[in-house]
């Protein structure tokens, strides 16, 4: 009777050792004898193990390709989450350029907006200035004494006093000061 090894065992699976005696462990196989610490198995326990590696790595091979499978299938469907998700970012990004550009022409507009509310305004006043003007020019001068209050004739006939006080505190003045201050 012949004794077989786990090294000529693993050779005719085409296996490791290490995975040999993992299978042998796992399914509790006794070995027939042991020389120099090397396990020896007769040719009913070498079929055994034969035919249960070869079974398992059959089972092995269908669980692998349908883990490929799997696998790919989740590539696949990762390749279009990512196509999406880069997509969305490209979309992000031209909405936020335009969303500055957006925000700076609003800016713009404001200021111009402000401008224009100046120069209204300005307009206005010139307008009204013109209109007093006029008005103030074509008016009689009879018109214009009746049109004053009697608060304004009073201010007008004080004046003329204060331009009297005035005129004497000039007399005392040099000639510059006469000129220049007025």
């Amino acid at each position: 009777m012949k004794l077989y090894s786990m090294r000529d065992i693993a050779e005719e699976v085409g296996k490791d050792k290490s995975n040999v005696y993992r299978y042998i462990k796992k399914h509790n196989i006794a070995h027939t004898d042991v020389k120099e610490r090397t396990m020896l198995f007769n040719a009913t326990q070498k079929n055994s193990v034969i035919k249960g590696m070869a079974g398992e790595s059959a089972s092995n091979v269908a669980q692998q390709s349908q883990h490929i499978q799997h696998n790919e299938d989740n590539e696949g469907e990762c390749d279009n989450a990512r196509q999406v998700i880069a997509a969305m970012q490209d979309n992000i990004r031209n909405l936020k350029e335009q969303n500055a550009l957006l925000a700076k022409q609003l800016e713009s507009k404001d200021k111009q907006l402000n401008e224009a509310q100046k120069l209204v305004d300005q307009q206005q006043q010139l307008n009204l200035s013109t209109q007093r003007l006029l008005n103030q020019q074509n008016e009689p001068p009879e018109v214009k004494q009746q049109t004053q209050s009697p608060q304004e004739s009073n201010e007008q006939t004080q004046q003329p006093e204060e331009n009297n006080d005035y005129q004497k505190k000039a007399t005392k003045k040099s000639f510059f000061k006469r000129l220049f201050d007025n």
